[in-house]
């Protein structure tokens, strides 16, 4: 399989996507809508995933797709995960931190992952044993103490931190800044362009792929950790993420250990 080759069309179907969601954001906010599990939805995320799967689909006929929205669109072997606005919250109050991020995913291993931020037109890509590349060039993570990191953090009410507040104040007080930007497309991408150093989320539920696939990639081929708090491979148990720099990363991982 030719990961390389993915790059081309996936980078022009999701800069393709820039001006609808320019309009779109430029435009007055449509009232707020909710689905099932109590998340948002609007039309442009319905839109941008028709707009999506169209470009994705024919790339190779005997690989699946599933959408956020949508559901499976196509059965098949490996499997594109789409989220087409990762921070539709952000995005339906017009707050401007929100992306869109894929994975092509076989089994439980994720091949080749894409997150695109369009109010910056930027656009980051990784394929397993390629490495983690934005805007053209390829990135490593730097290492900062734990003292000097920047760690995102999730912070919905049916997430980690509801559980756990005081897991909260202790990575706070012992790092340089927490950030909750709403988005883990954003947030694990920053991760993986050394912008951010860390990230700790979780869930009651299973977190769906197309949230974790993409992040989880661009972080370990850039060079870090992602994993599910206790050593083990996130993609299996869905639930915890720990995502950074090798030394923020175990630094994360002690701090849940011993709370």
């Amino acid at each position: 399989m030719d990961l390389k080759a993915l790059v081309a069309p996936v980078e022009a179907a999701m800069r393709a996507t820039r001006q609808k969601v320019l309009d779109a954001y430029r435009s007055q906010a449509d009232p707020e809508r909710f689905k099932q599990d109590g998340s948002p939805v609007t039309d442009l995320d319905l839109e941008l995933e028709r707009d999506l799967a169209a470009a994705l689909l024919p790339l190779e006929p005997s690989w699946g797709l599933f959408g956020e929205e949508s559901g499976t669109l196509r059965e098949g072997t490996p499997t594109w995960h789409l989220d087409p606005v990762d921070g539709t919250a952000n995005f339906s109050r017009r707050i401007g931190v929100f992306g869109c991020q894929l994975a092509l995913v076989d089994g439980n291993t994720p091949l080749f992952a894409a997150v695109y931020e369009p109010l910056l037109n930027e656009f980051t890509w990784a394929a397993q044993g390629l490495g983690t590349w934005h805007e053209g060039r390829r990135v490593t993570m730097p290492e900062r103490p734990s003292k000097h990191a920047v760690i995102c953090v999730d912070i919905s009410s049916s997430g980690l931190f509801a559980e756990r507040p005081e897991l909260l104040m202790t990575m706070r007080k012992a790092s340089y800044k927490a950030r909750a930007l709403g988005s883990v497309a954003i947030h694990v991408r920053d991760v993986a362009l050394g912008a951010a150093d860390g990230y700790l989320g979780g869930r009651r539920s299973v977190t769906a792929f197309h949230d974790l696939a993409p992040g989880t990639l661009l972080v370990r081929e850039a060079g870090g950790l992602v994993t599910d708090g206790k050593g083990g491979d996130v993609m299996i148990e869905r639930r915890v993420l720990v995502a950074g720099s090798r030394q923020v990363h175990d630094w994360l991982c002690g701090l849940l250990a011993a709370s």
